[in-house]
Parts: C-alpha cells; sequence; structure tokens
C-alpha cells in the first residue's frame, strides 16, 4: 500500500497538466485500426483540459497509400520502454491487457485500463479461440489497475461477475465515441421517404448479420415496399449489388473521399440496421446516431448501453427472423412524424452522450482522481 501524496506534490500535480502516456497495439494514428476507436479516443484526450498525452510504444503516423498492407498486416504489440514512462502521472491502456501487464513489472505509475470485452465474453459470445492464458493475463491488469473503465454498463457488471467484487470498487463504465471527424453540428436533412433508405456497415459479413439484413430488405420489396439498401464493409461477392440495392464497399476512414462518403451515406439513410450475432459496443451505431440516423439492433453484450428504446432507435432479440426486422423497419418508419420526431431525438443523444468530448471529459476525470486523490495500489495478483 503506498502512502498519501505529500501535500506538495499534490498541489503540483493540480497546477500543471496531468502527464498522461497512452499504450496500445492499434496505431492512434490510424483511423481505421480498431474501428478508428484508439485513434478518437487519444485525439479527445489530446484535447481534454489539463491533460498532456504522450503516445507509447513507437506509434507513428501512416500515409492512406498504406491502407492495403496495414488491413493484412497482423498486430503486433508494442512494448514501452522504462524511458517512455519516466515523468509520467499515469499510464492509460486501451484494449492492451498484455502491454499494461508488461508496463505494470517496470513502474508504480498509476495505470487504467480502457476495454470493451472479457476474454470470456470474446469466448462464449464471439465464440472465439480465447485460450485460458487470456483470462489469466486479464485477472492480473485488472488487480495492478486503478481504474478499469468498461464501454458498457453490461460489460462492467459481467467482470465483476467473472473476477469476483474485489474489483468492484475500481470498475466503472463509459460509453465510446463516434468514429468520424467532421460530424454534423446540425441535425442533417434527410431526403423523402421514397425510396426508404437503409443501411448497413460491418467489418464482419457473418457476425455482423449481413445476411439478415439483405433478407429483410428482399421480405420488404416483396411486400412491394420501395426501399433501398445499402451494405458498407467487406461484403461476399455472392451478394451482387441491383437497382435497389448498393455494395458500397469498405470504406477507409483514412482516405478524406472515403470517410466523406461514409458520412454522406450515414446523412442519407432513414434507418440504420445491425442484426448482429455477438458485439461488445459497436460505435456504428453513435455514427449513425450522429447524423440523425435511428437504429434498428440485435440486443447482445453491451449494444444496450448505446439504445434508448424510442429515443434513438430499437432493439430486437438475437432470435428475430429476417421478417421480424422487416416488420420492424416499417412499425419505425411508417408513421413519417414519428419517425422524423426519432431521427432527431437519435441526433441530439449521439452528441450529448455517444462523443468522444464526453468520454474524454469522464475519463480526464477518472485519471486526475487516481493521481491527486488517496487511491492505494491494489495488490498484485
Amino acid at each position: 500500500m503506498s502512502a498519501p501524496m505529500p501535500k506538495a506534490v499534490f498541489a503540483e500535480a493540480m497546477e500543471r497538466p496531468l502527464r498522461v502516456g497512452l499504450l496500445s497495439q492499434h496505431n492512434p494514428f490510424d483511423r481505421s485500426a480498431f474501428s478508428g476507436t484508439v485513434h478518437h479516443a487519444a485525439r479527445a484526450l489530446s484535447a481534454a483540459g489539463g491533460i498532456e498525452l504522450k503516445v507509447l510504444g513507437g506509434h507513428r503516423p501512416i500515409a492512406w497509400h498504406h491502407g492495403l498492407s496495414r488491413r493484412f498486416r497482423p498486430l503486433r504489440p508494442v512494448a514501452a520502454s522504462p524511458a517512455e514512462l519516466a515523468g509520467l502521472d499515469v499510464v492509460v491502456g486501451l484494449v492492451a491487457t498484455d502491454l499494461l501487464n508488461g508496463v505494470a513489472a517496470l513502474t508504480r505509475v498509476p495505470l487504467v485500463h480502457v476495454t470493451d470485452a472479457t476474454p470470456a465474453f470474446l469466448r462464449d459470445v464471439y465464440g472465439w479461440d480465447v485460450p485460458a492464458a487470456a483470462s489469466l493475463a486479464e485477472a492480473r491488469v485488472l488487480a495492478a489497475a486503478r481504474r478499469v473503465i468498461y464501454s458498457s454498463d453490461y460489460m462492467a457488471e459481467r467482470a465483476v461477475a467473472e473476477f469476483g467484487p474485489a474489483i468492484g470498487s475500481r470498475v466503472c463504465a463509459v460509453p465510446f465515441g463516434t468514429n468520424l471527424d467532421n460530424l454534423p453540428l446540425a441535425m442533417p436533412h434527410k431526403p423523402g421517404p421514397d425510396p426508404l433508405r437503409l443501411l448497413w456497415v460491418g467489418s464482419d459479413w457473418v457476425r455482423k448479420g449481413g445476411e439478415i439484413a439483405v433478407a429483410a430488405f428482399d421480405i420488404l420489396r416483396a411486400a412491394g415496399c420501395d426501399v433501398h439498401l445499402t451494405l458498407v464493409g467487406d461484403v461476399p461477392a455472392h451478394v451482387a449489388p441491383g437497382p435497389r440495392l448498393t455494395v458500397a464497399g469498405y470504406l477507409d476512414k483514412n482516405r478524406p473521399r472515403h470517410a466523406a462518403r461514409l458520412r454522406a451515406l450515414y446523412a442519407e439513410a432513414h434507418l440504420f440496421l445491425l442484426p448482429t450475432r455477438a458485439d461488445c459496443t459497436p460505435m456504428v451505431l453513435a455514427e449513425a446516431g450522429a447524423h440523425g440516423t435511428p437504429v434498428l439492433v440485435t440486443e447482445t453484450g453491451g449494444v444496450g448501453s448505446l439504445v434508448r428504446e424510442g429515443v434513438n432507435g430499437r432493439l430486437l432479440p438475437s432470435a428475430a427472423t429476417p421478417t421480424d426486422w422487416a416488420r420492424a423497419v416499417r412499425s419505425m418508419t411508417s408513421d413519417r412524424a414519428r419517425h422524423e420526431a426519432l431521427c432527431r431525438a437519435s441526433f441530439g443523444h449521439a452528441r450529448a452522450r455517444l462523443s468522444w468530448d464526453a468520454w474524454a471529459g469522464s475519463v480526464a476525470a477518472h485519471l486526475r482522481d487516481e493521481v491527486t486523490g488517496p487511491a492505494h495500489r491494489p495488490a498484485a495478483a
């Protein structure tokens, strides 16, 4: 147990910017890595009052033309050196369990673990081949961290249930923000309802429920609805574009034209569909809301922390069929006045609660509490 901070050091830490080291296996300069989450989190923390941010691990800006090779290059954890850690007040790890565990052996600087899932969740819900050692590593970082910040209430509660109530006082939830630049400051003008414009965005066709979205679209078309569906992401070759089905493909947020195209698709859409089979906190929902587009999404993982029924969208159970999805689409869009009100509410909800500025403000407060408050370093596992 560490001694309370001397008054002189406490006063000095309150007067100068808080020196924060940022650690991640994902490059914070890459707008596409981890869906842009690390990039936008780093930028928001840099802009937060009283924060001096230092990116650890040798990450560097990338050129847009390296995008293709980056997409197929395996992630390589980047360790922080003792020299990089010198003079820091706190180290924040963004989905960086192993890297934080490495830092814990090098410094007594407070550590803050920011993540969106537990290894058991990824194994049990995503079906990923996550070794048992990952849970042991997670237990170590939970024991070493002064504060653990999850992206959803669901995952914070699950972590306490998995790893025990001893971590409960150090666990909290702060939703991530919107992973796009140049967001609209005012509610975008939506086109007329003919056709009804649906949008799906996903990097994993199967897990994100792409087939269900297309099947629901086909049901709506068969019922005589004037509807158009746009698919963004890694769409398989067997999904052929047509007069009412647009396959936009992968849009790289590092490329200005691609990013502008994605923003335009969000702004033009009347409804965002995500029949995801498994998810933590998919921030495409915040991206849609930031453009005034309500969401229709599966209730799974931490999605409930992002969607408020009747405010910015609707949740459907995992067992919902394509017919159920088609019916929900018609229910949410058939009354034009109600739909327009839902669009406005979605825009307001995203700006007030699902922004990186809001995330950074909350996280900065937690960081300063850990440095200047009477926090004690937990015992090692």
